[in-house]
């Protein structure tokens, strides 16, 4: 075990900081692909009725049996009311859907305005002509 002295000494150093950034960055990525494929399966409800047995031949193919089979059992859970639906599905899509708000809230570029005030000059155009200029006399 680290003494505590090793422990500051590790979270200050930048190399660490950045491996362990990149290393919450990849497990971030794997649970939001596998968030994803499991929403994505719950809304393929559609492409099969509510009680079918066998998968469609296209997902054996795309799939392969075991992985159809799966699909199949998660996209009938779709069908099901919201109060006998597995709750893996509302976690899977509040797991994507949270991951995806705080990837947002981390690029967010913020907007500064600034307390300040820009006296630009009135447009010059034919549309728009400038003041009017008058001639100037001098009168002694």
């Amino acid at each position: 075990m680290q003494s505590g002295y090793e422990l500051a000494k590790e979270f200050r150093d930048d190399a660490a900081k950045e491996t362990r950034l990149a290393r919450i960055e990849e497990l971030e990525t794997a649970v939001l692909e596998q968030s994803a494929q499991v929403v994505q399966a719950i809304l393929a409800f559609s492409e099969i009725s509510p009680q079918q047995q066998e998968p469609p031949p296209d997902w054996v193919t795309m799939y392969g049996e075991e992985g159809a089979r799966q699909r199949l059992a998660v996209a009938r859970n779709g069908w099901a009311p919201a109060s006998l639906a597995a709750s893996g599905g509302k976690l899977a899509q509040q797991m994507m859907v949270g991951i995806l708000r705080g990837r947002g809230y981390r690029n967010k570029v913020a907007v500064r305005n600034l307390n300040v005030k820009i006296a630009l000059p009135a447009p010059t155009s034919q549309a728009h002509p400038g003041p009017e200029l008058f001639a100037v006399k001098d009168i002694e």
